[in-house]
């Protein structure tokens, strides 16, 4: 059975999505797991837009940096080695608020929110196009973005 898995299994994808760099980490314990593991290398001041997942949890573990991190009512500073529960229907957003690049880990569950970055990327979409953006996460991924994040 791990022989299979093994052969599923895809190599990691670095793409430039939202002025960071995410790193979609596929291995075998992926498709057992049935979760997706992403690395988030942010610059200072850079975050991900306001928003609402209708069909995932998230994990985000502080590898290096300090993230300011909205999660519904809370406002958290985490940093290395904090973790931060993002539950679905939760509206939730991130920020790098260090002075050099953050790294966060984050486990999606179910899997399958990862090809929302793949697409963003492959469409070339920035913050500039964050209506476009808004429409296909909600079209092909249940996703509600909400705004950019708070300041």
């Amino acid at each position: 059975m791990a022989e299979a898995n093994a052969a599923e299994a895809r190599a990691d994808r670095a793409l430039e999505v939202f002025g960071e760099t995410v790193i979609i980490r596929d291995d075998a314990a992926g498709a057992l797991l049935d979760a997706a593991v992403i690395e988030e290398i942010v610059p200072p001041s850079v975050g991900a837009p306001l928003h609402r997942h209708g069909r995932e949890d998230e994990i985000s573990y502080v590898i290096e940096g300090t993230f300011r991190i909205w999660r519904g009512d809370e406002v958290l500073d985490v940093g290395p080695g904090g973790i931060a529960l993002l539950p679905r229907h939760q509206v939730h957003s991130f920020k790098n608020i260090g002075t050099a690049p953050g790294r966060l880990l984050t486990v999606i569950l179910p899997a399958g929110f990862e090809r929302f970055f793949e697409v963003v990327a492959e469409r070339g979409l920035g913050e500039e196009d964050l209506d476009e953006i808004a429409t296909v996460a909600a079209s092909e991924f249940g996703l509600e973005i909400l705004g950019p994040p708070p300041a």
